[in-house]
């Protein structure tokens, strides 16, 4: 019961960060939604070794609504359909190079 609770506060935590940052940030470019889905990748490298409650609770609860897989895709056809090719090309690829990099580093900090 204490693991489902603990979930649920970390779900609602990491939606209303992800909506906070995404309000405050997304403007003319969606840097709200890559600084959430770095920032989230990193977190995960780092507890990635973790027990399997800190997997469910921080990893699934927290993060699982802190990142967004389809904010990101629906932000790179905005930039498209707004004509700004170049703009989305360069959020799609820094996007992955940026969380994979990111998740790495996390990994590596505690190994």
């Amino acid at each position: 019961m204490v693991v489902a609770i603990a979930f649920l506060l970390a779900a609602a935590t990491g939606a209303l960060a992800r909506a906070l940052i995404g309000r405050t940030l997304n403007a003319a470019f969606p840097w709200g939604t890559w600084a959430v889905n770095v920032t989230g990748s990193f977190v995960l490298g780092l507890v990635a070794h973790g027990s399997a409650v800190v997997a469910t609770v921080v990893g699934t609860g927290l993060l699982g609504t802190y990142t967004t897989f389809s904010s990101y895709a629906r932000d790179a056809v905005a930039l498209w359909e707004r004509e700004q090719r170049s703009a989305a090309v360069i959020y799609v690829v820094s996007t992955v190079v940026a969380c994979i990099s990111a998740a790495w580093v996390g990994l590596l900090l505690l190994d």
